[in-house]
C-alpha cells in the first residue's frame, strides 16, 4: 500500500536489507555490513542536527513545512481537479545511549490541509508512535519488542479510494516480541506479533482485520562478505466484518553479502501461498530485493525488487499479485546538497469474482540543500502513470505533484 510520499526522500522499498541485530556489532561478527556508507547517510557534522542529550537519551526533534501542487487530487481519468497542499511535519526521536541494551521512542504528526475549501474531504492528519525495546542477554543472544500506533490516510491512486467520497483511513496497532541468536557462523532470528487495522470509514470497514504472524530465519556466513539464509512468514488473517478470513505463507531463500565489488545488499526468492476461507486461493512466485551500488563515494544506486501477495481493499478480491521494479539514484552534488531520482514500475493482477489488471510507471527527482544544522531545504518533483485493462478495469489516470519545503531542527 502506498501512503503519503516524502517530500525529501521517496522510498521505494518495499523490502528493507535485514541487517543483524546490534548486539553483534562486533568486529569478529561476520553478519556485519559497513564497508561502504550510502550517501544520504553519509555524516556531514557542520550541516547536520546536533541530537540533545536527555539524561540517558539522544533526542532528535524537528518539524517540516512544504507546500505541494497536485494537478488531480482525485485521481481522475479525466476532468482532474488541481490544488494546493500545505503540510505540516512534526517529529520527535529518542534513542538510549548505553553501551549494551537499547530502548527507542518516538512520534511523528503528517498533516495535510487543502487550500480550495471545496477540498475539505482530502484534508488529513496521519500521526505514528512507537516504542521498542532490545535486552542484550550475551554478546550473541538479544531479546526484542515493541509496540506501535499509527493513523494512515491511502492516496486517492489506491484502488479502493478511487472515486470514494473521501480517501480510505484507517487506525492500526501492533505489538511484537522476537529474539535473536549467533553461534559462530550461524545467526537464528524470529519474530511474533499481531497488528490490528481499523477503517474509519463503513464502506471500508470490510477490511478491519487482525494479522498474527510468525516470522523466522536461519543465516550461515559462507564469508565475512556473504552469508545464505532460509526464511519464512505466517500470517493468519482475521477479518471481523467480512468473509476474507485466510492465511499467507512466503517462505524463502536467499543471500546477503557486501562485496568488495562494491555492491551491499540482500536477494531472496522463493514462493507464496495465499489461501482463504471463501475467495480462491493464490499462489506463486515470491521476489524480495534490495541491492545497493556504490560507484563512486558521492553516487548510491539502489535497485529494488518485489513480488508477493498484497489485499488491493475490493471487495470483489481479498488478494491481488504485486510485481514492483525500481532504481534510485542519490548524488552528493556538494557536502550539503543532495540529488536523488528514481523510477518505478508496478503490476497488480487481481483475483477474486474480478478481470482486472493494473500497470504503473512513477518516477521523481528532487533536491535537498543544508543550509546548517537548523535548516534543510526541500524541492521534488514526481509524476504517476496508471493504466488498467480488463472488464473489470479501474480508470486510467495521470498525476503530477511538485513539492517545496524546509525542516527546522532545534
Amino acid at each position: 500500500m502506498n501512503l503519503r510520499i516524502n517530500a525529501l526522500m521517496v522510498s521505494t522499498a518495499v523490502v528493507a536489507i535485514m541487517a543483524p541485530g546490534a548486539f553483534g556489532q562486533e568486529g569478529d561478527n561476520p553478519f556485519s555490513r559497513g564497508r561502504y556508507t550510502a550517501v544520504t547517510e553519509r555524516s556531514q557534522p557542520e550541516f547536520d542536527p546536533l541530537p540533545v542529550r536527555a539524561g540517558v537519551f539522544e533526542v532528535e526533534a524537528s518539524i517540516g513545512v512544504s507546500e505541494a501542487y497536485n494537478d488531480n487530487i482525485f485521481a481522475e481519468p479525466n476532468n482532474e481537479d488541481d490544488d494546493s497542499i500545505i503540510r505540516l511535519r512534526p517529529q520527535v526521536d529518542a534513542r538510549s545511549t548505553w553501551s549494551s541494551h537499547e530502548v527507542a521512542m518516538g512520534a511523528s504528526v503528517d498533516h495535510s490541509h487543502y487550500l480550495n475549501e471545496d477540498n475539505d474531504s482530502e484534508n488529513a492528519t496521519d500521526y505514528n508512535v512507537y516504542l521498542n525495546g532490545r535486552l542484550d542477554v550475551t554478546r550473541t543472544f538479544a531479546l526484542r519488542a515493541g509496540v506501535d500506533s499509527q493513523h494512515v490516510t491511502e492516496q486517492r491512486y489506491e484502488p479502493a479510494s478511487i472515486g470514494a467520497p473521501e480517501p480510505a483511513a484507517f487506525d492500526r496497532y501492533g505489538v511484537f516480541a522476537g529474539a535473536s541468536y549467533r553461534v559462530d557462523r550461524v545467526q537464528l532470528d524470529a519474530t511474533v506479533g499481531i497488528r490490528e487495522q481499523e477503517y474509519d470509514q463503513v464502506a471500508q470497514q470490510q477490511r478491519d482485520n487482525t494479522d498474527a504472524y510468525i516470522n523466522a530465519r536461519a543465516s550461515y556466513a559462507v564469508s565475512p562478505d556473504v552469508a545464505v539464509f532460509v526464511q519464512g512468514r505466517r500470517s493468519e488473517l482475521d477479518y471481523s466484518q467480512s468473509n476474507r478470513d485466510g492465511s499467507r505463507t512466503t517462505v524463502d531463500i536467499g543471500v546477503n553479502f557486501e562485496l568488495a565489488a562494491p555492491f551491499r545488499g540482500e536477494i531472496a526468492v522463493g514462493s507464496f501461498q495465499d489461501e482463504r476461507d471463501v475467495f480462491a486461493d493464490t499462489s506463486g512466485l515470491s521476489v524480495a530485493a534490495n541491492v545497493q551500488w556504490f560507484p563512486t563515494q558521492l553516487t548510491t544506486v539502489t535497485f529494488e525488487a518485489f513480488r508477493g501477495a498484497t489485499d488491493p481493499g475490493l471487495a470483489t478480491s481479498a488478494t491481488a499479485v504485486t510485481s514492483s521494479y525500481g532504481v534510485r539514484v542519490d548524488h552528493e552534488l556538494y557536502r550539503n546538497v543532495l540529488l536523488y531520482g528514481g523510477l518505478r514500475m508496478e503490476n497488480n493482477t487481481f483475483e477474486g469474482a474480478i478481470d482486472r489488471e493494473d500497470d504503473t510507471l512513477a518516477g521523481w527527482v528532487g533536491a535537498a540543500w543544508k543550509l546548517n544544522r537548523h535548516a534543510h531545504l526541500e524541492a521534488m518533483y514526481s509524476g504517476r502513470s496508471q493504466d488498467s485493462s480488463g472488464t473489470g478495469a479501474g480508470p486510467d489516470l495521470d498525476q503530477n505533484v511538485l513539492s517545496v519545503g524546509v525542516r527546522f531542527f532545534p
